[in-house]
Protein backbone atom coordinates (compact mmCIF):
# COMPACT_ATOMS: atom_id res chain seq x y z
CA UNK A 1 0.00 0.00 0.00
CA UNK A 2 1.09 3.54 -0.71
CA UNK A 3 1.75 5.23 2.63
CA UNK A 4 1.79 8.77 1.21
CA UNK A 5 -1.68 8.26 -0.27
CA UNK A 6 -2.92 6.89 3.06
CA UNK A 7 -1.47 9.87 4.98
CA UNK A 8 -2.97 12.38 2.55
CA UNK A 9 -6.33 10.61 2.56
CA UNK A 10 -6.41 10.57 6.35
CA UNK A 11 -5.60 14.29 6.47
CA UNK A 12 -8.59 15.00 4.24
CA UNK A 13 -10.70 12.66 6.36
CA UNK A 14 -9.65 14.55 9.50
CA UNK A 15 -10.50 17.87 7.83
CA UNK A 16 -13.89 16.43 6.92
CA UNK A 17 -14.54 15.45 10.53
CA UNK A 18 -13.49 18.89 11.81
CA UNK A 19 -15.92 20.53 9.39
CA UNK A 20 -18.67 18.11 10.45
CA UNK A 21 -18.04 18.88 14.13
CA UNK A 22 -18.03 22.65 13.49
CA UNK A 23 -21.28 22.40 11.54
CA UNK A 24 -22.85 20.32 14.32
CA UNK A 25 -21.85 22.84 16.99
CA UNK A 26 -23.11 25.70 14.82
CA UNK A 27 -26.36 23.79 14.35
CA UNK A 28 -26.83 23.45 18.10
CA UNK A 29 -26.91 27.21 18.47
CA UNK A 30 -29.03 27.98 15.40
CA UNK A 31 -32.38 27.76 17.24
CA UNK A 32 -33.74 24.95 15.08
CA UNK A 33 -32.86 26.57 11.75
CA UNK A 34 -30.58 24.54 9.52
CA UNK A 35 -29.04 24.67 6.09
CA UNK A 36 -28.09 21.80 3.81
CA UNK A 37 -24.98 23.75 2.81
CA UNK A 38 -23.82 23.73 6.44
CA UNK A 39 -24.95 20.18 7.17
CA UNK A 40 -23.24 18.60 4.18
CA UNK A 41 -20.12 20.78 3.92
CA UNK A 42 -18.08 17.88 5.32
CA UNK A 43 -18.80 15.87 2.16
CA UNK A 44 -16.57 18.11 0.02
CA UNK A 45 -13.22 17.11 1.56
CA UNK A 46 -14.50 13.59 2.09
CA UNK A 47 -15.48 12.95 -1.54
CA UNK A 48 -12.95 15.17 -3.31
CA UNK A 49 -9.99 14.52 -1.01
CA UNK A 50 -10.14 11.46 1.21
CA UNK A 51 -11.99 9.10 -1.11
CA UNK A 52 -9.65 9.29 -4.14
CA UNK A 53 -6.54 8.92 -2.01
CA UNK A 54 -7.86 6.08 0.13
CA UNK A 55 -9.15 4.15 -2.89
CA UNK A 56 -5.81 4.63 -4.61
CA UNK A 57 -4.02 3.46 -1.44
CA UNK A 58 -6.11 0.30 -1.44
CA UNK A 59 -5.02 -0.27 -5.04
CA UNK A 60 -1.42 0.37 -4.02
CA UNK A 61 -0.75 3.59 -5.91
CA UNK A 62 -1.31 7.34 -5.83
CA UNK A 63 -4.14 8.89 -7.91
CA UNK A 64 -2.76 9.40 -11.44
CA UNK A 65 -3.92 12.98 -11.91
CA UNK A 66 -2.58 14.04 -8.51
CA UNK A 67 1.01 12.88 -8.85
CA UNK A 68 2.09 16.41 -9.72
CA UNK A 69 2.69 19.07 -7.09
CA UNK A 70 0.76 21.80 -8.91
CA UNK A 71 -2.26 19.55 -9.35
CA UNK A 72 -2.19 18.62 -5.64
CA UNK A 73 -2.03 22.28 -4.67
CA UNK A 74 -4.94 23.15 -6.92
CA UNK A 75 -6.93 20.22 -5.54
CA UNK A 76 -6.34 21.48 -2.00
CA UNK A 77 -7.36 25.00 -3.03
CA UNK A 78 -10.47 23.60 -4.74
CA UNK A 79 -11.53 21.72 -1.62
CA UNK A 80 -10.80 24.64 0.69
CA UNK A 81 -12.67 27.10 -1.54
CA UNK A 82 -15.78 24.94 -1.88
CA UNK A 83 -15.78 24.07 1.83
CA UNK A 84 -15.45 27.69 2.91
CA UNK A 85 -18.12 28.76 0.43
CA UNK A 86 -20.49 26.03 1.62
CA UNK A 87 -20.00 26.94 5.27
CA UNK A 88 -20.50 30.64 4.55
CA UNK A 89 -23.63 29.95 2.48
CA UNK A 90 -24.92 27.75 5.30
CA UNK A 91 -24.29 30.43 7.91
CA UNK A 92 -26.05 33.04 5.79
CA UNK A 93 -28.99 30.68 5.20
CA UNK A 94 -29.31 30.09 8.93
CA UNK A 95 -29.07 33.81 9.58
CA UNK A 96 -31.82 34.37 7.00
CA UNK A 97 -30.00 36.49 4.46
CA UNK A 98 -28.23 36.13 1.12
CA UNK A 99 -25.23 37.63 -0.59
CA UNK A 100 -24.73 37.86 -4.33
CA UNK A 101 -20.96 37.50 -3.92
CA UNK A 102 -21.32 33.83 -2.94
CA UNK A 103 -21.16 32.94 -6.65
CA UNK A 104 -17.41 33.62 -6.44
CA UNK A 105 -16.74 30.37 -4.54
CA UNK A 106 -18.02 27.88 -7.14
CA UNK A 107 -16.57 29.93 -10.01
CA UNK A 108 -13.11 29.98 -8.40
CA UNK A 109 -13.37 26.28 -7.55
CA UNK A 110 -14.23 25.45 -11.17
CA UNK A 111 -11.25 27.48 -12.36
CA UNK A 112 -8.97 25.67 -9.92
CA UNK A 113 -10.13 22.21 -10.91
CA UNK A 114 -9.75 23.14 -14.58
CA UNK A 115 -6.23 24.35 -13.83
CA UNK A 116 -5.43 21.10 -12.05
CA UNK A 117 -6.70 19.10 -15.02
CA UNK A 118 -4.66 21.15 -17.48
CA UNK A 119 -1.56 20.81 -15.29
CA UNK A 120 -1.97 17.06 -14.99
CA UNK A 121 -2.55 16.65 -18.73
CA UNK A 122 0.48 18.81 -19.60
CA UNK A 123 2.78 16.71 -17.40
CA UNK A 124 1.72 13.49 -19.13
Amino acid sequence: MCTSAIKTGMKYFAASMVIAAAAAVYGLFSHGVYSYFMTYAFMIPLLAGALPYLIAAMKGREPEALKFTAAKGLQLAFIATLSAGSLLKGALDIYGTTNRLLIVYPVLAAAMIAGAAVTALKKR
